[in-house]
């Protein structure tokens, strides 16, 4: 055997015979393989394993998302099984329960039930106006639109009434007026200020036997001192009503402070004064007369133009739990203020409020009265208002369910909405003017449709619009009608004013100021009605004067 295949003794051909022999036998072996580059089984085996964890991440990944994936499809599948589920045992149950009630039928709503529902969602305004729109005229030119006979004889005035004027036209003859009872009075004085006859003799009978009501609607004539001698003769522990209107003249602080110096105590009894036209009254006369008048519910101020926001303020101090009635109409002194609204919310108890043709008054200043004040209107007036829009008159609709007249004269800014929020809310009106407004046809005839039936009172003058829909719906819906005007209304016909003769029964007057589309066979026909008809040619403009048209408030003053 050659030396070279014996083993060598060295320590690493030497048996391992322990442990810490083995340890550094595979270290010296490790760094052999370093030293030689020689590729080594377990480094490539961690590699591997390194790859394979990798791997095997990734797929586990994969594996959750789309167990995740199938597991929501799942769950979506079950609850449409669900929902499937619930709504067949519902339909069976409600089939069952319907069974058992045979007076009960299950009905599957069709489109045009769906379309008269929708249209059961709209207004009474907003359906009158789309039936309207859709109506054909059914207006004939027939003779069968010829005036009825009933409708032609005329009704004989009253022996009253005869009398009253008789006796209006010869008051220079009357001596004295005791045990004449104060309505005919009042009607008398009444007459005789539409002769412009009202002066001092007159106002020393009104004042006779102590009455309760001293009215006289022309006061121009009266001056400073004949009416201090008129307040000072009456008996004014009974006098509960005083009506001065057009007393401009004699009204002065001169007056009222004279008049306070011979009677201190007032007007201990006044309930209800009217002053309109007294333009000289000043904010200081009317505290005087305040402080003298602790019961006034009624006030008319109406065109005095002396008076200022002060004057508000007065009275919503004195009369602000008790007021009943106030007007400030035409006061252009009143202007806004910063207390306005909170003065006009002290008059907690209004049936009567008239701030007419005052340019203070807009949407925001009346806002707060209509919501919390105006429970007990029944008159309003907001002629001339100009910054009133459709958004007052909704709060109108929405809180003065009572309101019985309303004058909306002159409003530029209203549309056909507000006709739509005075029909649904206003459900008792009685007197209506639209005068000079920008309505359309329809509106108008829609309104008509819904809320003519109890309309005593309709003015239209200067309605440019008003025409053949609003002829119609006025001779078909508004039978309780007295009172018209349909001045310069001029896209209305003769057929049109003779179908609205025919059927408003009721109608005592009506104005026709500028028509100029009427022919002279027409007005003969229209002097044989028992209508008093003014303003057209042929007709007197001073013939009933005495038949004049109820303002809104009148029933106050």
């Amino acid at each position: 055997m050659n030396s070279s295949d014996i083993p060598n003794d060295s320590r690493g051909n030497r048996r391992i015979t322990s442990d810490e022999e083995a340890i550094e036998a595979l270290l010296m072996a490790a760094n052999e393989v370093e030293n030689r580059d020689l590729p080594l089984g377990f480094q490539n085996h961690d590699v591997e394993m390194e790859e394979r964890k990798s791997t095997d991440s990734d797929d586990d990944e994969a594996y959750l998302a789309n167990w995740q994936k199938q597991w929501a499809e799942e769950k979506a599948a079950r609850q449409r099984r669900r929902d499937y589920e619930v709504s067949r045992n519902y339909k069976v149950a409600r089939t069952f329960a319907l069974d058992l009630h045979s007076d009960l039928k299950i009905v599957e709503k069709t489109e045009e039930e769906e379309e008269v529902i929708r249209d059961e969602e709209k207004s009474e305004f907003q359906r009158a106006k789309e039936s309207i729109k859709k109506r054909r005229e059914e207006i004939s030119t027939t003779s069968d639109m010829e005036i009825d006979p009933m409708t032609v004889l005329r009704k004989a005035p009253t022996l009253v009434e005869l009398s009253a004027r008789v006796l209006a036209q010869n008051i220079v003859a009357i001596k004295s007026l005791k045990l004449v009872p104060d309505h005919l009075r009042k009607k008398l004085s009444y007459l005789v200020s539409g002769f412009g006859k009202v002066d001092t003799r007159l106002m020393e009978l009104l004042i006779e036997d102590s009455p309760s009501e001293i009215c006289a609607k022309n006061c121009v004539e009266l001056q400073e001192d004949d009416l201090i001698k008129i307040l000072c003769d009456c008996d004014r522990v009974s006098l509960k009503v005083l009506i001065l209107d057009l007393c401009g003249r004699s009204i002065t602080d001169y007056t009222i402070r004279e008049f306070f110096k011979r009677a201190p105590n007032g007007f201990p009894s006044l309930t209800t004064l009217s002053l309109q036209g007294a333009f000289c009254l000043t904010d200081i006369a009317l505290l005087l007369i305040s402080n003298s008048s602790p019961l006034l519910q009624f006030i008319n101020l109406t065109e005095c133009s002396l008076l200022t926001f002060r004057a508000l303020k007065i009275l919503a101090d004195k009369f602000g739990s008790t007021l009943r009635g106030l007007s400030i109409g035409g006061c252009q002194g009143i202007k806004w203020y910063k207390g306005f609204s909170s003065s006009l919310y002290k008059f907690e108890k209004l049936n009567y409020l008239s701030v007419a043709g005052l340019d203070s008054v807009n949407d925001g200043v009346v806002r707060t009265f209509f919501m919390f004040r105006s429970s007990n209107l029944t008159d309003l007036s907001l002629a001339n208002c100009n910054e009133v829009t459709d958004d007052c008159i909704w709060h109108i609709g929405r809180y003065c369910k009572k309101l019985e007249a309303l004058d909306i004269t002159d409003l530029d800014k209203l549309t056909d909405k507000a006709l739509e929020f005075i029909t649904e809310g206003c459900k008792y009106l009685r007197s209506l003017k639209l005068t000079s407004n920008g309505f359309s046809d329809e509106g108008i005839a829609a309104c008509l449709e819904v809320s003519g039936g109890s309309l005593n009172e309709l003015c239209l003058n200067k309605v440019r619009n008003v025409g053949p829909h609003t002829a119609f719906s006025l001779a078909e819906a508004c039978k309780r009608l007295q009172f018209l005007d349909l001045s310069w209304c001029r896209r209305l016909t003769q057929e049109d004013l003779r179908r609205i003769l025919r059927c408003c029964s009721s109608l005592r007057s009506l104005k026709l100021f500028g028509w100029t589309q009427v022919d002279d066979t027409f007005l003969e026909e229209l002097s044989r009605s028992h209508v008093h008809i003014t303003g057209l040619k042929m007709t007197s403009l001073y013939a009933h004067l005495d038949n004049f048209y109820p303002s809104v408030g009148a029933k106050y003053f």
